[in-house]
């Protein structure tokens, strides 16, 4: 166990969690059989049960879960709702009732995309030309996904379709509000310039097609043009630009590459235009590559979040135990915290650090004349 939990660069709970992705995630290389990644997933529990920060490995694991099942990119569904079963064996429900709702919500969204297919078939709109359009319904504190806190402008091609969702499952579902999370929808483009041997299909994201929907009608379009037609947030619009243009869809005219680099932003003024001599041996070319900038930003906030709840929770302990035992000395006080934690192991700095808190939040008092004594405030 000391050895499985030793202090390196990475927390084993977090590589834990990714070798779980690695076994769980469909892959070019050959995946293994199912009953062998069963046996596999049972030897991941065994060292499972070794490691004392099953909080990390439980936050890790959510966003790996939420990726693969947004993406359709699990080797098998049976095989995540295995594992999820297996951890709440180990853990409890508690810990594993977020996983369990989002495994949930994939089966019930595979139903209302049906419902609507239905819908659509027997109520035809003129402008339904979008294919294989599905939506993936989340339940709001499930999954590890903040509503969008800035504007984004959907190009018109994607607004007939996006609108009609909308009000059937207004209708299918009064009193609950949509919020659609533009960063983690994706779709394909077709590319064409009038010959078929030269098209090719772009898998993007949905600010990748909303940025190449504006060269529909026009080969160029400056920087500040783009921002006005689409709303995304500056930074992301010139991440999301320099990306295309690193894939030679889109090319800076000559006035503007000179000025440009990877690591300067790009101006308003800035002209890009469409390649119009793009080519590529594959027929279907992947631009919804992560930008490295938010793989590394979620991984800090991941981190983060675990440190923020781990004091949100060592409180919660200290207020249930000291509104049960009314009075505790102190180095009692910090072995009761310890041992009732088992997600992981408080520092007693940390320990230390919520007591004062919630005397500040009057939860607790010390006894006068015995600094050492503490009393629940009811």
């Amino acid at each position: 166990s000391s050895g499985i939990n030793a202090d390196w660069p990475l927390r084993p709970g977090e590589l834990l969690a990714k070798y779980c992705n690695l076994l769980l995630k469909k892959s070019s290389r050959i995946n293994p059989e199912e009953e062998e990644l069963e046996c596999i997933l049972n030897d991941v529990m065994v060292i499972f049960k070794y490691i004392t920060e099953k909080d990390v490995f439980q936050k890790f694991y959510r966003n790996l879960l939420a990726s693969r099942l947004v993406n359709d990119t699990s080797v098998s569904h049976d095989l995540e709702g295995s594992m999820i079963s297996k951890l709440k064996q180990e853990c409890g429900f508690e810990y594993t009732s977020k996983l369990q709702k989002m495994y949930t919500d994939t089966h019930t969204s595979k139903d209302l995309n049906d419902r609507f297919q239905e819908y659509c078939s027997a109520n035809p709109a003129p402008n339904d030309s979008l294919q294989g359009f599905s939506v993936m319904v989340l339940s709001d504190g499930s999954w590890p996904y903040s509503r969008p806190s800035s504007e984004f402008n959907i190009a018109p091609e994607l607004r007939t379709i996006h609108d009609r969702f909308s009000s059937f499952y207004d209708k299918q579902h009064s009193g609950r509000k949509l919020s659609w999370l533009y960063s983690q929808s994706k779709g394909e483009v077709e590319w064409s310039r009038g010959k078929p041997k030269t098209s090719h299909r772009f898998h993007c994201t949905t600010f990748q097609l909303s940025i190449l929907f504006q060269f529909n009608h026009r080969d160029s379009l400056t920087f500040g043009e783009l921002q006005t037609n689409t709303m995304i947030d500056n930074d992301k619009l010139d991440q999301l630009v320099k990306q295309l243009v690193s894939f030679n869809v889109l090319a800076l005219s000559k006035q503007s590459v000179d000025g440009v680099t990877k690591d300067t932003e790009m101006q308003v003024t800035d002209l890009l235009q469409l390649n119009l001599n793009y080519s590529n041996r594959k027929i279907r070319v992947n631009l919804a590559l992560p930008l490295k900038s938010e793989s590394k930003q979620e991984t800090e906030q991941a981190h983060q979040s675990v440190k923020d709840d781990r004091m949100l929770v060592i409180q919660a302990c200290i207020v249930r135990t000291m509104k049960s035992r009314k009075q505790l000395k102190h180095s009692l006080l910090l072995a009761e915290v310890m041992q009732q934690l088992q997600n992981f192991q408080p520092s007693v700095p940390a320990i230390k650090k919520c007591i004062g808190i919630l005397i500040e939040k009057d939860y607790i008092e010390r006894l006068d004349g015995e600094n050492d004594t503490y009393q629940y405030r009811a």
